[in-house]
């Protein structure tokens, strides 16, 4: 009777909601409150004032109890503020923490029904044996091991019941809250784009909630590592699996977050931290294609496993993150400048991305994290723990007051990716250091081959890149050219009936700044020659775009 109230709880859609809603006030009011009186605190010049960790641990624990109870994507959404170290402090998002392995498990019963039916046959018909206790459960679905009737052993990843409903309810309440907190509470735009952010969200879980789009990325992840025996993907069983079941070939493992099972193994912990950063660097700086749940339970150590000393076996590709050319190519330059103790060039790339608003302070931004890269950059990721924030906090502090820093949604989950990694590597080996395993990266981006570095420069990834978008401006400026007869007769025509002003500003005209020396400045600008290099250039793209045309008619 129990079970059927707590699942009545949890799918009535009015009840539901109140229930979220209430939650998401509560949780958002006290995170704002807090940090708007910090805030006020620090433009009065008093830099002891901290958040009250009493109130944000009261206000998160209730979120995590209420989340554990309705399930669904409140418990997402928790998982990715246990993610936001730049929202809340760390004593505090630990309430959040133990969300990653605290989802309880659907009955037996209710998963054996969303199989036969997705499959189209009883169990039996398909399986040998399912186990019917889940080795993983999360809060979309849940895995249970299986055999097939051919004897391989599979993990079988099956949605939860009831679980799209919850999804439309859940994000429907999301929406309206965020609605009214942005205009409650207008302030908040300023660290963070709540409505990019819905819709990034939105798009994720979607995402999560279609296993065939799941298995094509499992396949695509093996595909950037085919090279590469250490780090390896189950394969998917397709004959089983739709939208709402995936069927993948077994793992076996050691969890990466179990250190003593690693060291009775004899692995190396500091080489699977190494091997598990480069693995993060390749897919997200080199392919712009990663996994973006890198928690405990979704990598695996297969110690000695042919011949290599040891194998990475990742799982769970619900959720992948993508980053554009444009994108990799910004997150490079910050990652080197980075790598080389360049603040300029960090915040330069910063700007690119939109991290920064107009306003930002670019030469603040420049000291404060000059300031940081200089403290921080050779310590060991172990050692950041034992860092006094106070030693720092003062200079850096009065630096980046006040100066409007945002998170772009698109990096929302890259966030979250990096901080879980970087708990992992931590984890695994207090002494490693980050630096010294991206240094030949940094090194491959900044003195790779000519044509690379000429590519990166203009910043495209390849010629055909480079070469579309040659064509593609070629194409708007010979438009422009074409239209260009029609405007100047629209020019002349006015200019005849002495409608056209011609209106000028420049200090060179400025009466008060009129002098000798000025005008004589203005004249090479009106009387400089054309460029040889312009005509030769417009009338290539012309011969292009002509080219371009007689392909598209004569075929």
């Amino acid at each position: 009777m129990a079970w059927k109230i707590a699942r009545w709880r949890r799918r009535n859609r009015l009840w539901r909601s109140f229930l979220v809603a209430r939650l998401l006030f509560r949780t958002l009011w006290v995170v704002y409150r807090e940090r708007q009186r910090v805030m006020r605190a620090r433009a009065r010049g008093d830099f002891s004032a901290h958040p009250d960790l009493e109130a944000l641990r009261t206000v998160l624990r209730e979120f995590r109890l209420t989340a554990v109870a309705l399930g669904g994507l409140v418990i997402k959404l928790g998982q990715f503020l246990s993610a936001r170290a730049d929202l809340l402090p760390p004593e505090a998002l630990a309430e959040l923490a133990e969300l990653q392995d605290e989802v309880p498990a659907e009955r037996f019963e209710d998963i054996r029904a969303v199989i036969e039916r997705e499959l189209g046959a009883p169990l039996d018909d398909i399986f040998i044996a399912v186990e019917r206790v889940p080795t993983g459960s999360a809060s979309l679905g849940q895995v249970h091991r299986a055999r097939l009737k051919d004897g391989r052993v599979v993990a079988v990843k099956v949605q939860r019941p009831g679980i799209h409903a919850i999804v439309r309810t859940d994000l429907g309440t999301l929406r309206f809250v965020l609605a009214v907190v942005r205009r409650l509470f207008p302030a908040s735009s300023h660290f963070m784009d709540l409505s990019a952010l819905f819709r990034e969200f939105t798009r994720v879980v979607y995402t999560e909630l279609d296993y065939v789009r799941e298995g094509h990325s499992a396949e695509h992840f093996a595909r950037i590592f085919a090279d590469e025996a250490d780090i390896v993907a189950p394969g998917v069983v397709w004959q089983h699996t739709t939208r709402r079941v995936l069927t993948l070939d077994w793992v076996d493992g050691i969890k990466v977050s179990h250190v003593e099972t690693l060291d009775a193994a004899g692995v190396d912990r500091d080489a699977v931290a190494r091997r598990l950063a480069r693995a993060y660097f390749k897919q997200v700086l080199e392919c712009g294609f990663f996994h973006a749940d890198p928690h405990p339970g979704n990598i695996f150590v297969q110690p000695e496993a042919g011949g290599f000393g040891m194998r990475l076996a990742f799982v769970d590709f619900g959720m992948m993150g993508t980053i554009t050319s444009r994108m990799r190519t910004r997150v490079r330059d910050c990652f080197v400048g980075i790598v080389q103790q360049d603040p300029g060039l960090v915040v330069r790339s910063l700007q690119e991305l939109g991290f920064l608003g107009e306003r930002a302070n670019h030469e603040a931004l420049e000291q404060a994290i000059g300031l940081l890269l200089a403290q921080f950059s050779a310590l060991p990721l172990g050692k950041l723990r034992e860092v006094d924030p106070g030693e720092v906090l003062g200079e850096i502090e009065s630096l980046l007051y006040n100066q409007p820093l945002r998170l772009p949604a698109e990096f929302a989950f890259l966030g979250r990716m990096t901080a879980m990694l970087v708990g992992l590597c931590t984890t695994l080996s207090p002494k490693f250091n980050v630096v010294e395993v991206a240094r030949p990266y940094a090194r491959q981006f900044m003195y790779g081959s000519g044509l690379d570095s000429a590519l990166r420069l203009l910043g495209v990834e390849s010629v055909e890149q480079l070469g579309r978008g040659l064509l593609r401006e070629g194409l708007s400026l010979a438009r422009s050219f074409s239209a260009l007869p029609h405007t100047l007769e629209h020019v002349l025509e006015r200019a005849e009936r002495g409608e056209l002003r011609l209106i000028v500003e420049s200090p060179y005209f400025d009466p008060d700044l009129r002098t000798g020396s000025n005008r004589r400045a203005a004249r090479p600008l009106l009387s400089r020659p054309v460029p040889a290099w312009l005509p030769v250039t417009i009338a290539g793209i012309f011969a292009l775009t002509l080219m371009v045309r007689r392909r598209g008619t004569s075929g």
